[in-house]
């Protein structure tokens, strides 16, 4: 029994993860998907078959946590942003202990592109605009020890500071401006991969920073600086009795309609995934809150004219109305 197919090491998981397996006896064969702790993540059987072939990445997909990181600016692991998995077969019945062949193990990520290291797996530019105060964070795929350099200008400073990690693979790395106070630019050199530079600009009082899950398997971060509408919808349930007309509010969610600055086709192509990811946090100072975009179509190009992107969001859970 061999594994004639195999993923490729760092595979997407937004595009099929294709093993095939050949099987001479031609009995019934068990496949066994199993995670780095040895934790069963799928199990698939074929029944009488010389040859297997299936696609891994809905069951690897299921064991994807995206938590948006907190914290002080440096590296941090890329804690359930990836899968680390090795796949068995066997003769029907007889796995794990039956084992006769394994394929290699190989750590998938969460994109929907292939990447090689080294990488920043990001699907925003690489300039970009942060309000003072804010934090973001930066998905890497590194070959060796990592490393970076960031840069913080004032009117009339420049300061530096160095952040190492010694691993290779899949790495975050955080940005917080409190670490910075007062810079007017910040630059974050990270060697091979390339530098991100970033405007700090005055925080805006009713600004709503969101965060979501991107296809390049990052989480990335954006400040909507105005707040169009803010909406509250109650659902009620009535009922006429003897004593005369009664409403009773079950639950309730507060809707609030935002509109991002006037960006550029890039920016705002990057901004239009929001309408399609599965994750969306509004992002407060050291908590953030899941939220549900109603938006469905997002405008990323109007010729003569200047573009914003508008969308609708509300709280991903409703209220219970119980004070009544």
């Amino acid at each position: 029994m061999t594994f004639t197919q195999i993923p490729q090491q760092y595979a997407p998981l937004g595009a099929e993860a294709v093993y095939a397996v050949e099987n001479p006896a031609g009995g019934d064969l068990d496949i066994r998907i199993a995670d780095e702790k040895g934790a069963t993540l799928g199990a698939l059987r074929f029944a009488a078959a010389a040859t297997a072939r299936f696609d891994a990445a809905p069951a690897l997909r299921r064991a994807l946590r995206f938590i948006p990181l907190v914290g002080n600016t440096g590296f941090y692991a890329a804690t359930g942003r990836v899968v680390k998995a090795a796949v068995t077969a066997g003769a029907a019945g007889t796995l794990p202990e039956g084992t006769e062949a394994t394929a290699p193990a190989r750590t998938f990520l969460p994109g929907r592109e292939a990447a090689e290291a080294p990488a920043l797996l990001t699907t925003l530019p690489r300039r970009r605009i942060i309000p003072e105060g804010a934090c973001e964070e930066l998905t890497l795929l590194t070959a060796g020890d990592a490393e970076a350099v960031v840069t913080a200008r004032t009117a009339d400073s420049l300061t530096a500071e160095s952040y190492s990690v010694r691993t290779s693979g899949p790495l975050l790395f955080r940005i917080d401006t409190r670490d910075f106070p007062g810079a007017e630019t910040l630059s974050i050199d990270f060697g091979e991969i390339g530098t991100v530079e970033y405007t700090v600009v005055p925080a805006v009082r009713e600004a709503v920073r969101l965060a979501w899950r991107s296809s390049a398997g990052s989480v990335e971060h954006y400040s909507f600086p105005v707040v169009r509408e803010v909406t509250k919808s109650t659902q009620k349930q009535r009922a006429c009795g003897p004593e005369g007309h009664v409403v009773v509010p079950q639950r309730s969610e507060r809707r609030t309609a935002l509109a991002s600055a006037y960006e550029t086709p890039e920016m705002l192509e990057a901004l239009a995934e929001l309408t399609e990811t599965p994750e969306v946090w509004i992002a407060g100072e050291e908590i953030y809150t899941p939220a549900n975009v109603l938006t469905d179509e997002a405008t990323v190009l109007r010729r003569g004219t200047m573009s914003c992107l508008e969308i609708e969001i509300r709280d991903k859970r409703t209220a219970p109305a119980r004070w009544n």
